[in-house]
């Protein structure tokens, strides 16, 4: 999507292959880090916990998210098209909307069987943290290399036109309700809420989601340096073909 969501990527790459090597030598070295005292009690989940929080409560409040992506609920990013079609928005919205309800169910199977195994193999919480590290990483591939929910079932030219973007927060968070703590539970009820915001805001604002009624969303408009923009660009110079975009 970006520089900013590259370097995301990048880093979270890092983070997780630090993560499994250390899975690797041994689970009880990542309590030990993550328990690790740093200076007056705070210990280094902590500043994890501290981050996870500040990066979600920047996505729900409208001044400090600066994205049409995973901002185009709130009004700032909405640039209304004259003399839209409201049926063509209404369709429009029920077909996402009937796409995002097979995601949220299939999300729902793939997390049950994770904690069905978790409870019957009586895995250690590093298990847990090793799911949470693949979903937090998965959720920047999903932006920068390859989307199934854009392949699969929305078939959305991007993610700028994205039905689930801000899902993303409560689907990496979900495997830390198997840990029964303040911390966990309460990045897992911030994510939630941001999920709530945002379906809210789509039953509520329909017309900032598509961009048949959102100037924001359209190519034409859109100045960010993903995949796809490279990919007009490349075809408009004639270096590659229109199947290949």
């Amino acid at each position: 999507m970006g520089k900013e969501s590259r370097f995301r990527f990048i880093f979270r790459t890092i983070l997780l292959i630090i993560f499994i090597i250390l899975f690797i030598i041994g689970k009880d070295k990542i309590i030990s880090i993550l328990n690790y005292e740093i200076i007056y009690s705070i210990k280094i989940y902590h500043l994890i916990w501290l981050y996870l929080m500040l990066e979600t409560v920047i996505l729900i409040i409208p001044y400090t998210n600066n994205h049409s992506y995973n901002g185009k609920l709130f009004l700032k990013h909405y640039r209304p098209v004259d003399n839209y079609d409201e049926k063509k928005l209404q369709k429009y919205i029920k077909k996402n909307n009937k796409h995002a309800r097979s995601v949220f169910v299939a999300w729902i199977v793939l997390n049950v069987v994770l904690f069905i195994i978790y409870y019957n193999y009586n895995l250690s919480t590093p298990y847990i943290f090793l799911i949470f590290m693949i979903y937090y990483w998965t959720d920047m591939f999903c932006v920068n290399v390859w989307c199934p929910f854009h392949k699969l079932f929305f078939k959305s030219k991007c993610c700028n036109e994205c039905r689930i973007y801000n899902w993303d927060h409560v689907m990496f968070c979900t495997p830390l309700l198997l840990i029964k703590s303040f911390w966990s539970y309460s990045l897992f009820l911030l994510s939630f809420f941001a999920f709530i915001q945002w379906e809210y805001m789509i039953k509520k604002h329909p017309e900032r989601f598509s961009p048949s009624t959102n100037k924001k969303l359209q190519c034409k408009d859109c100045d960010y340096n993903c995949r796809f923009n490279k990919m007009k660009y490349l075809r408009s110079k004639n270096y590659i073909s229109k199947k290949e975009v």
